[in-house]
């Protein structure tokens, strides 16, 4: 079982690392405001304890801060 739950967890820290750093390096707002509905999801909310809109929030400051 614990092996399970450890692959479990790796599995879940990778989909969303991927989604931050697709939202970071994307230029496109419809692929943002996808990974934005992502954060948002239940499914999110399934994989991990992050809160979805605090890690939106931050994302949208490394953006503004970037385009200073």
């Amino acid at each position: 079982m614990y092996e399970f739950q450890v692959n479990y967890e790796n599995l879940a820290n990778a989909i969303i690392i991927q989604a931050v750093y697709d939202y970071r390096n994307s230029s496109y707002f419809q692929t943002r405001n996808a990974i934005k509905r992502f954060m948002r999801s239940d499914w999110f909310k399934i994989l991990t304890t992050v809160d979805g809109e605090l890690l939106i929030d931050k994302l949208e400051q490394e953006r503004l801060a970037e385009n200073e």
